[in-house]
């Protein structure tokens, strides 16, 4: 008699006759069909910072702190700009090396982020403009933490994948970047991806404290845009599709040294020691919604 009433229940499933508990996924339009919980909101922290500026290195611990809090939930990124970025004449043996960059004096030039004229250590959290109307993205290390926390508990509206292929012998890396917009609530842009290369664990002189160094430990250096200085569009206004990934592939060669033409301002460049960091901005505001690192050699 069971069986009987099994076979029943199957033979009016499959000719309709009653409904039955097959579950059938609805399509759905203009909602965020790739789940974010396990993608993270990350941050871009800019470091403005010079080897004569004697209180950047506390800047520096402050940054590095917020590393051992948050992980890889921050990214960082030392930008030496500036009056205090600029090296010394080789004969006076003291800051000789140039950290700097074509696109981070762009950055840090009056027209854009101003922060080495008015005072370093300072910096920026995703390039957040913290004055509508105004260019007022500068913020100081004491309001760093404040800021990052609050970034991070946004929810992510992007996300960025980062692959690297290394040939050690002629230092080409190829790397390829897919970001994926995920949140209906995007608007405005074009948002544009700018791909960098930084470098860490780089021993050079350093005025820390009023007291000089030629072993300081510079970090999360900016040594190269590898698609410019304001990036590739990956959406324009209007035109944002969800979860359809927009891939791009660089192919770049890593220098023996930074400046890449030897001489006394030239620092080695070394692959094991340098990470690739990508980040999508709105081109119409500057601020950054995603940001992502991945080592050169992992």
């Amino acid at each position: 008699m069971k069986n009987i009433f099994i076979l029943l229940i199957l033979f009016t499933c499959l000719f309709g006759i009653t409904s039955c508990d097959f579950v059938t996924v609805p399509e759905q339009s203009g909602t965020n069909l790739q789940s974010t919980e396990n993608i993270q909101r990350k941050v871009l922290l800019e470091d403005y910072t010079g080897h004569k500026c004697t209180a950047c290195p506390a800047a520096a611990i402050v940054a590095n702190n917020l590393l051992q809090t948050y992980g890889n939930k921050v990214i960082v990124m030392a930008v030496h700009a500036g009056y205090f970025a600029q090296p010394q004449a080789p004969a006076t043996l003291k800051y000789v090396e140039d950290f700097r960059t074509p696109a981070g004096d762009i950055y840090d030039s009056p027209t854009f982020f101003d922060i080495s004229n008015q005072g370093n250590p300072n910096g920026l959290i995703n390039r957040k403009n913290y004055s509508p109307g105004t260019v007022s993205h500068i913020k100081a290390p004491g309001s760093w933490a404040t800021e990052v926390q609050l970034e991070i508990a946004k929810p992510a509206m992007v996300k960025i994948e980062i692959t690297n292929t290394y040939n050690v012998a002629t230092r080409s890396l190829g790397c390829n970047v897919k970001s994926t917009f995920l949140s209906d609530t995007i608007t405005g842009g074009p948002y544009k991806l700018v791909v960098v290369i930084t470098q860490d664990s780089i021993v050079a002189d350093q005025l820390d404290a009023g007291v000089y160094t030629s072993t300081y430990t510079h970090r999360h250096v900016l040594r190269d845009n590898i698609n410019g200085t304001w990036g590739d569009v990956v959406a324009t206004s209007g035109a944002i599709i969800l979860n359809a990934p927009i891939t791009k592939n660089y192919v770049y060669v890593l220098p023996n040294s930074y400046p890449a033409s030897a001489g006394p301002s030239a620092t080695t460049c070394n692959p094991s020691h340098c990470y690739v960091v990508a980040f999508i901005y709105n081109d119409a505001t500057k601020e950054v919604i995603q940001a992502e690192e991945i080592k050169v050699i992992p």
